[in-house]
């Protein structure tokens, strides 16, 4: 839990190597850059937070491999791109926040049953 740290640059890839790590939060930072994919690799995920940030780039589609994640909060960035389809992988997913960002497409329609969402953490999304 590193949120609101003031904490500055890119977040490293080295991160991916933590396997073990249950939750990773970095919002309100000033973080930029792209989220490394490698962080796909964090099985034991059930919390990612990235939130507030000035993350910029796609979404990683290989975050679709975290199995385990409940929360996903990627808002306030400046990430753009297609929402990548793998997130429908997702089957533990609760909570979703993109909102403020560029993104366009729309989101996987299996997620909309999954989910209870506040329709501003995404900002004109919709289901396909």
């Amino acid at each position: 839990w590193l949120g609101d740290n003031r904490l500055s640059g890119r977040i490293p890839a080295e991160l991916g190597r933590l396997t073990n790590l249950a939750a990773l939060v970095l919002w309100g930072n000033r973080l930029s850059g792209e989220i490394p994919p490698i962080l796909g690799n964090l099985s034991g995920l059930t919390v990612l937070s990235l939130s507030g940030n000035d993350l910029s780039g796609e979404i990683p589609p290989e975050l679709g491999r975290l199995g385990n994640l409940v929360e996903l909060w990627l808002e306030d960035n400046r990430l753009s791109g297609e929402i990548p389809q793998e997130l429908g992988q997702l089957g533990n997913l609760l909570e979703l926040g993109l909102r403020g960002n560029r993104l366009s497409g729309c989101l996987p329609a299996n997620l909309q049953e999954q989910l209870d969402l506040d329709q501003s953490l995404l900002s004109g999304i919709a289901f396909c």
